[in-house]
């Protein structure tokens, strides 16, 4: 394991204190960079700090499914100590992946965010976050933000990495795994503080902004929709598409997906789970 330092921008934030730096463990192989998070944890590490991990052999994802990790991408986790209602839970995620986004975007990257959590880049998945929480007596105490990235790893078909899309474009605004782990963690903390200062209202409008398949027409089962975005819970509005129809559905990200690509009559398709 290697220690480093993130230095923050100058004046960045009341909740970081007067801290000026964030300290990052670096590991050659972890099982999982969350798992190891909420180990230093236990061990009384305080956050907020990051978990890099060169590869993971049972990397998280979403579901509970595992998170396809060989050498090259970028996997790392935040912790950070907060003092949340759990009724904000969702708006963890949100101003997670918005910070995750923007940093890219920042970089002339086009990254786009498809509901809830993933990252999609050319119509591909590019990564996404997986959120996870300690709770006591109904407030969030801590989150540990599980962050993967296609970096210049191998990646399964329906996915992309950014070294394919700077390999295609000849732009190369990355140096290195640790300057994009820098840019991403910057950015996510600079996301939280926005969400402190601003509130949840002005992250929905953001998030929204990046969200991939906006004002697109939707399928689910045989009703047909228009997607209006989320709300301020995470859930998808549609807008119903039927004669004299003027009323909206709400999808939870819990029970409801939808599909990377258009299907027939160029609709998404939205699953139940």
């Amino acid at each position: 394991m290697e220690q480093i330092i993130f230095n923050l921008p100058d004046n960045f934030s009341s909740f970081m204190g007067m801290k000026n730096t964030i300290s990052v463990y670096v590991y050659d192989t972890l099982a999982s960079t969350n798992t190891q998070a909420w180990l230093l944890l236990s061990k009384n590490i305080q956050p907020p700090f990051i978990v890099i991990s060169k590869q993971q052999t049972a990397g998280k994802g979403q579901r509970g499914n595992t998170w396809r990790s060989s050498l090259g991408g970028l996997y790392l986790s935040m912790a950070l100590n907060l003092n949340s209602s759990i009724e904000c839970a969702n708006h963890l995620i949100l101003w997670s992946i918005l910070g995750v986004v923007k940093g890219l975007n920042k970089l002339y990257i086009p990254v786009k965010i498809k509901w809830l959590n993933d990252l999609i880049l050319e119509e591909k998945k590019l990564g996404g976050i997986l959120c996870e929480t300690k709770i006591e007596k109904n407030r969030i105490k801590n989150i540990v933000i599980g962050v993967g990235i296609n970096y210049q790893n191998s990646y399964p078909e329906n996915g992309i990495s950014l070294d394919k899309y700077f390999q295609d474009y000849h732009y190369y605004p990355i140096n290195s795994l640790i300057n994009l782990a820098e840019i991403i963690s910057i950015e996510i903390l600079k996301s939280y503080d926005n969400y402190l200062q601003l509130g949840i209202n002005n992250l929905v409008n953001n998030y929204n902004q990046f969200l991939y398949n906006l004002g697109e027409k939707a399928l689910l089962e045989n009703i047909r929709g228009e997607i209006l975005g989320i709300n301020n819970q995470g859930n998808l509005q549609i807008k119903l598409l039927s004669s004299n129809a003027s009323s909206k559905m709400n999808l939870s990200p819990e029970n409801y997906s939808i599909s990377y690509h258009k299907f027939p009559e160029n609709f998404y398709l939205i699953t139940q789970k």
